[in-house]
């Protein structure tokens, strides 16, 4: 696994939290993720934390789904 040498750039609207990241190898990945209407209280640093956990969990996901074997 390769690590990412920049932090994730996270975005937060009413609507949706996005999340992506720029790789090592210059690819940018971005995870949407639809901000439910119960994190509308929370602050922004907090969604942003939430939102990373579950984009990893996405990439993560993603990458099983894409291997081949």
């Amino acid at each position: 696994m390769t690590y990412l040498s920049l932090p994730p750039s996270v975005t937060v609207s009413p609507t949706i939290v996005g999340v992506s990241v720029l790789t090592d190898d210059g690819i940018t990945v971005q995870v949407s993720l639809p901000r439910p209407r119960g994190l509308n209280e929370l602050p922004a640093d907090e969604v942003a934390d939430r939102a990373m956990r579950l984009a990893w969990e996405a990439l993560q996901s993603a990458a099983r789904s894409l291997d081949p074997t």
